[in-house]
């Protein structure tokens, strides 16, 4: 089935600075699987301050009440594919309303997958309430696997066969 690559501006890339759940060649590939249920959701737009100052700002009514807890801590941030932020600083503002600030590993979570303003970020988080983990992926957020096949006897050359699988998280 044909599937139209969505367009954004600016584009979505990701660049890991390491290799992320390598297998050998013939071994599969290890998955990271987020929750697929979540008991309090929030789709944010980031803004310019979101991503340039390393601060992540959100309104405290709504997901931050329900879901995280109602004092200074840390938090931990797990992404789409598994990587996780354990330094996440969870902070409290008044001015000019009333809000809860993200920061520490937030800066080079915008740094690893270029984050850029007007990229739209879900958040979830899996218990009822005072939750210090929380998951976050793109959204919409479109995959391909690629994957190589070859012939299993042995010439001078081979056909490699490359298969493409697109999902969409």
């Amino acid at each position: 089935m044909e599937i139209t690559y969505p367009f954004k501006t600016p584009p979505y890339r990701l660049m890991l600075e390491k290799p992320f759940q390598e297998a050998t060649s013939s071994g599969h590939i290890p998955y990271f699987v987020l929750p697929k249920v979540f008991s309090h959701r929030l789709e944010k737009t980031l803004t310019a301050p979101d991503v340039e100052t390393g601060t992540l700002t959100l309104y405290w009514r709504g997901f931050c009440q329900n879901a995280l807890p109602n004092e200074d801590t840390q938090l931990r941030i797990i992404d789409w594919l598994g990587n996780t932020w354990n330094h996440c600083d969870l902070r409290f503002a008044n001015t000019p309303y009333m809000s809860c600030k993200i920061s520490g590993d937030w800066r080079d979570i915008c740094k690893v997958h270029n984050l850029a303003e007007g990229t739209i970020i879900k958040f979830g988080v899996i218990e009822a309430f005072n939750n210090s983990t929380i998951y976050f992926k793109l959204s919409p957020y479109l995959g391909v696997r690629t994957t190589l096949y070859a012939p299993s006897t042995s010439t001078e050359r081979k056909t490699f066969y490359q298969s493409q699988h697109y999902y969409m998280l």
